[in-house]
């Protein structure tokens, strides 16, 4: 969720070669938003900006900054999802439609998520034509390699939502430094990536936003060569905050407010790992 769609979609087709699936405007209060479904790689990513004052996307960015908003998840009967999760003790923050809802982040360790049962006639996931990789972007993009949150307690809150989502746990390292990753949760198709949460100066240091509460924070896309990822983005100007000999870091400044982590391999235990 950003402040500026246009350059936003712009930012992020230039470098990681983004297709727009759809671009609609959602006026119900809960969501309220311009944008819409967008492929990156094999996967995809809802982007969208606020046109609703006092709306859901509004608040969001108010009170937080643009950004990860949360993670979307695909399954079976919401109602049946609703119902389970209440057993759980996982409150509903909002339902905006019969067919999602959002729980409260405040049962989920700050990552907020979407549990979505409907079928999109244009994702390519539901037998929509895939978009073609784009031969035109800075970077190749092959995975949406994970998404990213920051949190108090990674290693106790991946067994929690593991229970929670009905996957597992795909690797834990309670000795994570910051800035990587101290657990993994499989969602089926990707992995969400929970961070240790640090200091305000620290998370603009590793991730060039101040993240001063739990929450989803990154967006993580694998290429297949780092040195030519790196090569690429050089050439083009595009600023990279930090790296290291597997991924890079960029500016959010630099892809639009969206986070951006730029990366050669895949997490362990990623579920697309064995194929």
């Amino acid at each position: 969720m950003v402040g500026d769609y246009l350059a936003a979609r712009d930012r992020l087709t230039a470098i990681a070669g983004l297709h727009v699936l759809e671009d609609t405007e959602q006026w119900q209060p809960e969501v309220g938003r311009r944008g819409g479904m967008t492929w990156i790689g094999d996967n995809s990513l809802e982007l969208g900006q606020p046109i609703v004052e006092g709306g859901g996307a509004a608040r969001f960015v108010e009170r937080s900054g643009p950004g990860l908003h949360s993670v979307a998840v695909q399954v079976a009967d919401c109602d049946a999802t609703v119902a389970y999760l209440e057993r759980q003790g996982v409150r509903i923050a909002a339902r905006p439609a019969a067919e999602f809802v959002f729980s409260d982040p405040r049962d989920t360790g700050g990552v907020f998520i979407e549990w979505f049962s409907g079928e999109l006639e244009f994702d390519p996931r539901f037998d929509a034509p895939r978009p073609r990789p784009s031969a035109g972007a800075m970077v190749e993009i092959v995975n949406m390699a994970f998404v990213g949150a920051v949190v108090d307690a990674p290693v106790p809150l991946a067994d929690k939502l593991a229970r929670l989502l009905g996957t597992e746990v795909t690797f834990r390292e309670s000795g994570a430094s910051a800035g990587q990753p101290a657990a993994g949760v499989s969602l089926g198709d990707c992995t969400l990536a929970l961070y240790p949460m640090t200091t305000v100066d620290e998370s603009e240091q590793l991730w060039g936003s101040q993240y001063r509460r739990p929450r989803t924070h990154l967006l993580a896309l694998r290429c297949p060569d780092i040195e030519v990822a790196a090569t690429r983005l050089d050439e083009a100007s595009v600023e990279v905050l930090r790296r290291d000999d597997s991924s890079l870091v960029l500016l959010p400044a630099a892809s639009g407010r969206v986070p951006l982590l730029i990366t050669d391999r895949l997490l362990p235990g990623d579920p697309r790992s064995a194929a």
